[in-house]
């Protein structure tokens, strides 16, 4: 079910009048990031489980997490505005909320830096942090370009694999269309080719693709353990990455989010998978 667009044209009309009386609630990780990062981080009164950035973020009431969202429990919060990504809230839920005049903001969030740059600029259009917007974007395109200078400086792409995982019961390979798409940026090649969104990662495939790096969120490298642990998983030590221990982890938000610490997630990255820079 979609939301009809009539609900953001009489819900948006009424924003830019409130700025500073908005009591905001967040849902998704890269957008309660994003208030923050723009100023607005003290107008937030509620988020969503995944928003674990900033910390203090953690101490405010939840909203729960996709389905387990309620229109209730949202307006019991007493909220202005409601800024959620695309797809998060249920549409029955964000027509409830739209029926009562809280306004409410739908972000598409894409696993590309483009869509990083529309998430900021829309947030900071709504919130009046237009300049705010544009100074985040610059931070960003700084980190990208000091990026690319490194890359010119690579004589080689090592093969990479991007992991997902919750313990060692779900293992996944992260590839198209999903946070294993910032790879890249990294002057890099993808393995294996050809995988769209997330598919489970047995040890066939993973030695087939012979990886010469993983990487990981920090969460899903220390719910196996540690290094240790990932190099236990099967089929991990016939692989390069094995045998020469090269496991990344990487904070897990700004690995997956694809928010306002991208720019930055990309260089640590390059530095990481390129370790011949730093000799430099």
């Amino acid at each position: 079910m979609k939301v009809s667009p009539v609900i953001f044209v009489i819900t948006l009309l009424g924003i830019a009048p409130v700025f500073a009386q908005h009591r905001i609630i967040t849902a998704g990780s890269a957008i309660t990031e994003s208030v923050c990062a723009l100023g607005d981080c003290d107008k937030i009164i509620a988020s969503d489980r995944t928003s674990l950035y900033p910390s203090h973020i953690q101490s405010l009431p939840s909203i729960g997490y996709r389905g387990g969202i309620s229109a209730e429990g949202i307006i019991s919060l007493k909220p202005t505005l409601v800024i959620a990504e695309k797809d998060y809230v249920d549409a029955a839920t964000l027509e409830q909320l739209a029926a009562t005049g809280i306004a409410l903001l739908i972000v598409e969030q894409t696993y590309d830096f483009a869509g990083t740059r529309a998430l900021i600029t829309k947030i900071g259009s709504v919130l009046s942090r237009a300049e705010e917007a544009k100074a985040l974007i610059a931070a960003n395109e700084k980190h990208l370009a000091e990026a690319k200078v490194l890359l010119h400086q690579i004589t080689r792409r090592p093969r990479v694999l991007c992991v997902y995982n919750r313990g060692t019961e779900t293992v996944s390979i992260a590839g198209d269309n999903s946070f294993g798409n910032i790879l890249d940026y990294a002057g890099v090649q993808r393995v294996p080719a050809g995988v769209s969104g997330y598919k489970t990662l047995n040890a066939e495939a993973l030695i087939a693709a012979n990886p010469d790096y993983l990487v990981m969120t920090s969460t899903g490298f220390q719910s196996m353990g540690g290094l240790e642990g990932v190099l236990r998983l099967p089929g991990v030590a016939l692989t390069n990455a094995g045998r020469q221990r090269q496991v990344v982890p990487i904070e897990s938000l700004r690995l997956t989010n694809f928010g306002p610490r991208f720019g930055e997630t990309v260089k640590e990255l390059v530095l990481s998978l390129h370790p011949e820079l730093l000799a430099k």
